[in-house]
């Protein structure tokens, strides 16, 4: 009889939600998508999780006492204490056998892996919770809950995972990371703990990746990466590996471009009173497109992290409008350009100078920002010197910030070989104007960064971003 009520169930759910494969025929047939061989194949695959999602009933997980996490201050306990291990062995493969196996999907820019991945977020079982975030902005929140925790109960030494992981897994049952990366050590070592607790059977989460690196290759050469090879070791053993491997790069799939990235006609200075005039139009222009009829405020303060960031010119949650020295001119960080960016739909920045590797620092900026609007799925209209291809500069050539001298400069012997043989136009299929313009930057993380950014901003400059995203909030 509770055979018969199981297979009952499992048969109701089944009828309720969506297919995986279903939804991208749909999309197809509507053509919002292009159909794509390589992109079926990994259709089967969430096919398959997606069937044992319909029949998972996570575990239940309770927040733990703060007293047991809170190490004794006793002299004898300081030495002969061990705070409790909440790291979870992978020795015994069975132990997971009721939990369904993850998706960790990775690939090259613009091969599509985040359309799969928003895709199969929107087929998950209605009994689950989900929850989609990039990577990034998960690891900032990460950062931020502990922060909060450690102040809430006045010590440094609690141990946060266990709370940061049973808080997690009450939120979400599946959890979907776009974007996987890690630079830093600090994201690393904390990253390592919560992973191998949430995906431990009395948690039972289940993890779907996406990233550029297969997971051999996630930090590398980082520092004490050793500490960081079980978190690799479990997300292998817990997800399926796939490598989606489409020759079709979508970025450069023609779409219509729109007008909301405005630039001086050639030979007209950014500074001309034509030209301020008519950047001006542009700005007024697209602000009331955006606002849709809601009045402008000025100075709004947000609160982020305890502090106040101030918004110069906003009509919420429709837009804010910025001008590049107030948003990559001060000390922001990813933290205060993520809560921008999951405010407001869209964001006017004016006046883009020119940049060169002596303003690396604002660069940086501008990158995690745009990151951060991209991936929320932000519109951004723009005033800027030059196109985006064309405002990174050697220091020599810049006149002042908006105009450049004419500085004849012989391209360097073998360049273009040396292009044409750049990982970042061999490998990930950038342009080489972008590869060279990346060597401001040392890392092949930024240098990557970078490259993807003005990949994305071509992107965002397209009619298709700007109709269909900007209107979730």
């Amino acid at each position: 009889m509770l055979l018969k009520r199981l297979l009952s169930t499992s048969a109701r759910r089944l009828n309720t939600v969506k297919v995986p494969i279903a939804e991208y025929d749909s999309l197809v047939s509507k053509g919002k998508l292009r159909d794509d061989p390589y992109q079926r194949k990994i259709i089967s695959n969430l096919g398959s999780l997606h069937k044992h999602l319909c029949d998972y009933t996570p575990p239940k997980v309770e927040i733990p006492d703060i007293d047991d996490l809170t190490p004794k201050t006793g002299f004898f306990s300081k030495i002969f204490g061990k705070k409790k291990d909440n790291n979870k062995s992978i020795s015994d493969p069975s132990q997971y056998d009721s939990i369904p196996k993850g998706i960790y999907l990775y690939g090259d820019v613009g091969c599509g892996k985040t359309m799969l991945m928003d895709l199969f977020y929107s087929t998950i079982p209605p009994h689950l919770t989900k929850k989609r975030l990039h990577f990034h902005q998960f690891m900032q929140g990460l950062h931020k809950r502990r922060h909060q925790l450690i102040q809430k109960h006045g010590s440094p030494d609690i141990d946060t995972i266990p709370i940061l992981a049973a808080e997690m897994a009450q939120e979400a049952t599946v959890l979907c990371f776009d974007e996987f990366q890690v630079t830093d050590v600090a994201d690393a070592m904390l990253l390592r703990r919560v992973i191998e607790t949430v995906l431990a059977p009395d948690h039972g989460l289940v993890l779907f990746a996406t990233s550029n690196r297969a997971p051999d290759e996630l930090y590398i050469n980082g520092i004490q990466r050793q500490s960081f090879i079980p978190c690799i070791e479990l997300i292998k053993t817990r997800t399926e590996t796939i490598f989606l491997d489409s020759p079709t790069d979508y970025r450069k799939v023609p779409k219509p471009i729109s007008s909301v990235y405005w630039t001086p006609n050639p030979g007209v200075s950014f500074n001309a009173a034509a030209s301020r005039a008519s950047a001006s139009a542009h700005v007024e222009n697209w602000y009331n497109f955006f606002s849709q009829g809601h009045e402008a405020e000025k100075d709004i303060e947000l609160t982020i992290w305890g502090r106040q960031l101030k918004v110069p010119k906003s009509s919420p949650p429709y837009v804010a409008q910025f001008t590049f020295d107030d948003l990559c001119g001060k000390p922001l960080a990813a933290g205060d350009y993520l809560s921008l960016a999951t405010t407001y739909n869209t964001f006017i920045v004016t006046d883009i100078p020119y940049l060169s590797v002596d303003r690396r620092d604002l660069v940086r900026r501008f990158i995690t920002f745009l990151d951060a609007v991209y991936d929320n799925h932000g519109r951004l209209c723009v005033t800027a010197a030059a196109p985006f291809e064309d405002l990174f500069v050697e220091p020599e050539q810049m006149k002042n910030r908006y105009e450049l001298n004419v500085v004849e400069k012989d391209e360097p012997e073998g360049q273009e070989e040396e292009l044409e043989n750049d990982e970042l136009v061999k490998t990930h299929g950038f342009s080489k104007k972008a590869a060279k313009n990346a060597k401001m930057f040392q890392l092949d993380e930024e240098r990557f960064a970078f490259a993807r950014a003005l990949s994305r901003l071509s992107h965002m400059s397209t009619q298709d971003w700007v109709d269909q995203n900007g209107l979730k909030k």
